[in-house]
């Protein structure tokens, strides 16, 4: 919080001219008590009535005991340098420069298969398998015959074309030495790793046009990560990278960014990131899933504040300042880059300045009753409605042409509502796009003229991240599932399969093909995990309609 003894001193040596509610400055008393919202009434001292000369009506002035039941808190503005790191995930693959793929150049059969199983390891030079091939026969008769008869020219002509053909030159010189024909010829490993591909059996007919087997060097990895469009200016070739596993929380590999793909893709508007990573214990395997933290570039510094401390109307974007004394005051500001955790300001305030990161709505909605606030915000035909109570809640959805939202609220004790599933109105100046379908927010709530109840500030609440996917596994009683789930632009995700850890476990494990929304969090070890499992809205929607 912040200090108030020395504003209460200074403030108890004026005289109390009367007592007036937080929210309704023309409700007033004679003495302290309670205003119609429940509310402890707060004084008024001699200079600060509205009017008054000393009055600055652009201040807010509340008591302690209002801002403790507000649940004010504060957080200083401070210069920094935001979008630093990307956080984003991909999958391992094969390091292309160190995959070789085999092929024979004639037509033949397998007659003696050397690498029967995928996995398996090879050095360079091993022989994989042998196969008989006629015209490479008759071309190594052909070789013997021209050795044998002393033709010098013949003899290098022959050689030239076995090697054409694709036989080594190990076994031409064993041909060469021993005037023997080859009947079946000998295929090596062009150098060493594993069998990541194996297209042939014993005795199989095969073609030049086939993939016989594909050998990798496992040794270094690539991994293939999607960023999104707006953070792709802050990744360069040659940044440093690294990587986690889910089942490996402790380890962290160093890598570089080794190239940057050309093409944004068009359907999810992402930019491939192509990875290296060195992998001497192999622990990385192709395919595998890994969390990526890419250093990036950094921004300009400018003056940061918590991004639930903005406040967004559609019209205009302000934060409250707090001033100390339990005085306050709502301040426009222009509104740059967010990381989702920490906005720019551009304009209108400085750093060091402590600004209100909770509780702000009623506070601002008091500085909207002053006529100095009333000159700050936009022109507007008709006033705003006052706000007459707080709420958090879930969005269900949003008609955007009706201006209505569907919310699930928590309880509102001061309209004596329980929780609940309701539609709500927008007050003039509230955006539609301020609400995500699955997001939680904070509402101000009010009447408008003809005494409905609509939402007259919104503001999402501090960040969760949400999600939509279908359940295609379910382990551990659902304490363990497997999601494909849709882009999350939040944390820069693309469409993909993940495995996710759930805690807590749920009452009800989901079905699989059966489609959720989910609340993201971290472990201990900071990896992703599923902290809470709500049906779809297309799953919602189609149980109505049943």
């Amino acid at each position: 919080m912040f200090p108030h003894g020395a504003g209460e001193t200074a403030a108890t040596e004026k005289k109390i001219l009367y007592w007036v509610a937080p929210m309704d400055p023309n409700y007033r008393r004679d003495a302290p008590g309670k205003s119609p919202m429940g509310m402890d009434l707060i004084p008024v001292y001699e200079g600060e009535e509205p009017g008054a000369e000393s009055s600055d009506a652009d201040v807010v002035q509340l008591s302690p005991a209002v801002i403790n039941t507000m649940g004010v808190r504060t957080a200083s503005a401070e210069r920094a340098a935001l979008g630093g790191a990307v956080h984003t995930v991909g999958y391992v693959a094969l390091d292309e420069d160190k995959t070789s793929h085999v092929h024979v150049r004639k037509e033949g059969w397998i007659e003696g298969l050397k690498i029967r199983s995928l996995g398996a390891e090879v050095t360079q030079g091993e022989v994989l398998f042998e196969y008989f091939s006629p015209e490479l026969a008759a071309s190594s008769f052909e070789y013997v015959r021209d050795l044998e008869r002393g033709d010098t020219w013949a003899g290098a002509g022959g050689r030239a074309k076995l090697k054409a053909l694709g036989v080594s030159e190990r076994q031409i010189e064993e041909i060469a030495k021993s005037r023997k024909a080859a009947e079946r010829i000998r295929v090596y490993a062009p150098q060493g790793g594993v069998v990541v591909q194996l297209g042939v059996g014993e005795g199989m007919y095969i073609r030049p046009d086939q993939t016989l087997m594909s050998l990798s060097d496992l040794s270094t990895v690539w991994v293939i990560a999607d960023v999104f469009e707006s953070q792709s200016d802050r990744v360069r070739p040659g940044m440093e990278a690294e990587a986690r596993l889910a089942h490996l929380p402790d380890r962290v590999w160093h890598g570089t960014v080794d190239y940057i793909y050309p093409e944004l893709d068009p359907t999810t508007r992402t930019l491939r990131v192509r990875l290296r990573f060195d992998n001497a214990d192999l622990a990385l395997r192709p395919n595998m899933f890994a969390s990526i933290t890419l250093a990036g570039t950094a921004r300009a510094e400018a003056v940061v504040v918590p991004a639930e401390a903005v406040i967004r109307t559609g019209r205009s974007d302000r934060v409250v300042l707090a001033l100390g004394d339990g005085r306050f005051r709502a301040v426009p500001v222009t509104v740059g880059f967010s990381d989702g955790e920490r906005t720019e300001i551009l304009d209108g305030l400085d750093d060091g300045a402590q600004v209100v990161s909770s509780g702000q709505f009623l506070i601002d909605s008091e500085a909207s009753l002053k006529a100095g606030f009333a000159r700050m915000e936009d022109p507007a035909p008709d006033a705003a409605p006052e706000v007459i109570a707080e709420t958090e809640g879930t969005v269900n959805a949003v008609d955007a042409q009706g201006r209505t939202v569907n919310v699930t609220h928590a309880p509102i004790p001061v309209l004596g509502w329980p929780a609940m599933t309701m539609d709500f109105g927008l007050a003039e100046g509230v955006d539609p796009a301020a609400f995500t379908v699955g997001g939680k927010v904070s509402l101000g709530i009010g009447k408008d003229a003809a005494g409905a109840f609509v939402v007259v500030t919104a503001q999402a609440s501090a960040p969760e991240v949400w999600g939509e996917g279908v359940v295609d596994v379910v382990k551990d009683g659902g304490r363990v599932l497997t999601v494909t789930h849709d882009p999350i632009p939040a944390l820069g995700w693309p469409t993909m399969t993940m495995d996710f850890t759930v805690e807590p476990p749920p009452a009800a494990a989901p079905a699989v093909g059966e489609r959720i929304r989910f609340a993201l969090g971290k472990d201990a070890a900071g990896m992703p995990i599923i902290v809470e499992i709500a049906a779809s809205a297309d799953t919602a929607a189609a149980g109505v309609a049943q």
